[in-house]
């Protein structure tokens, strides 16, 4: 029974984290068209494929658990999709992308520092992925600052 309450402690952290790293990458791939600017570009398909590792290795560890990550709603998709759509409708420049990305990362992080200290019973192998997802949001924040004018 003790176990039964830790799996499911264990696959629900998983998949606030999966959730996480979903939505940075959603958002990028709702922006790349957008983006003109050859090293902006760069950098978010390096971030863009940092966040799809971090979903491989919380997919394989929700594997253990017998589970399968839950993707985000369609309502969170089109939300997030209609967002991009209306921030970059009159302003597409490095400054402004630079900034959307920074405030989503900012949200990653409070999210997960959150999710981190909810479930300090986590196994060290998925509160490591928690980890790297916040060290992949702070250095892309530091990479962002570099685009603002």
């Amino acid at each position: 029974m003790q176990q039964n309450m830790q799996n499911d402690r264990n696959t629900e952290f998983l998949n606030k984290l999966y959730k996480n790293a979903s939505a940075g990458s959603a958002s990028i791939s709702y922006l790349k068209d957008k983006i003109e600017d050859k090293n902006l570009l760069g950098d978010l398909q390096y971030q863009f494929s940092e966040y799809q590792d971090i979903q491989s290795r919380t997919s394989a560890e929700l594997s253990k658990f017998g589970a399968v990550p839950k993707e985000q709603s369609p309502m969170a998709h089109i939300s997030m999709w209609s967002g991009v759509q209306l921030n970059t409708m009159l302003d597409r420049s490095p400054d402004k992308i630079a900034e959307m990305m920074m405030q989503g990362s900012t949200m990653g992080i409070i999210d997960m520092v959150r999710t981190l200290k909810e479930f300090p019973d986590v196994p060290p192998s998925s509160k490591r992925i928690g980890e790297d997802l916040i060290k992949l949001e702070e250095n892309s924040m530091q990479k962002m600052k570099q685009y603002l004018c």
